[in-house]
């Protein structure tokens, strides 16, 4: 499994030590592979406890674990076929077609008529894109509740209610973490708007309203994380408050 999957799967659970540490990581791989915990402790100005607690966070046994990924993930370069360019454009015009042609006034008057707004993503650019939600949709006079974390849906079920709005972020649609809390949010009538990629997946089943974009993988790696394009959620996003501030005014 690649380091960045299991950087996405296990986000929830890092803080901002943690996210410091991965961003050097991630610039400095090479350099990472040849250096001692101590080293990199000094070099991310922390602990080398605080090294560990983050590698055992995202699911390894340790320093020594991190460092044979690291090797993994040089190893395991990939080539890049220039045709994904046009392919990425492809989904990116098919993904502004199918919003600019969904009709989304049920889901305008369901925020006309809602409680509390809340975004919550399952994994990094979902969480990002769930935080640019709330950005956009104050202009058009919404205050968006983002969820930062696993702990935070737990104690949101005791707290909503039947007129409140969630909007769920997943690339596949299929992440069982948060199929489960859709469920548990059905089940006390909250409504459901899920930003998934084209598809019969599970969360847009349960949602009440479903946005669904074009993305394929632009690099396919068997036992490691796809490289994925991400613009599609914010592209929806911008499109939202478009379509949203046209409804208001007409």
């Amino acid at each position: 499994m690649k380091l960045e999957k299991l950087i996405n799967d296990n986000f929830d659970k890092l803080n901002e030590n943690d996210l410091y540490i991965w961003s050097y990581i991630l610039h400095h791989k090479e350099e990472c592979k040849n250096i001692s915990i101590q080293e990199l402790a000094a070099r991310c100005n922390v602990s080398h406890t605080t090294i560990i607690r983050f590698t055992r966070k995202i699911g390894l046994g340790g320093y020594s674990e991190l460092k044979i990924y690291l090797k993994w993930d040089s190893e395991g370069k990939e080539t890049f076929n220039s045709r994904e360019i046009e392919k990425v454009y492809q989904d990116y015009m098919k993904t502004m077609d199918v919003i600019m042609e969904q009709d989304l006034t049920k889901l305008f008057e369901m925020l006309d008529h809602s409680g509390k707004i809340y975004a919550y993503g399952s994994g990094s650019v979902q969480k990002h894109a769930s935080k640019e939600l709330k950005r956009v949709m104050l202009f058009a006079g919404y205050l968006i509740h983002t969820v930062e974390g696993r702990d935070e849906t737990r104690i949101l079920l005791n707290h909503v209610s039947k007129d409140d709005v969630f909007f769920l972020y997943s690339l596949s649609g299929n992440n069982s973490f948060m199929n489960e809390f859709a469920e548990r949010l059905k089940a006390r009538d909250v409504k459901i708007v899920s930003v998934t990629q084209v598809g019969n997946n599970e969360l847009a089943r349960l949602s009440d309203i479903s946005i669904q974009f074009y993305c394929h993988p632009v690099i396919k790696r068997e036992n490691h994380a796809d490289l994925n394009m991400a613009s599609e959620f914010f592209i929806i996003n911008e499109f939202l408050l478009l379509k949203l501030l046209d409804y208001k005014q007409s």
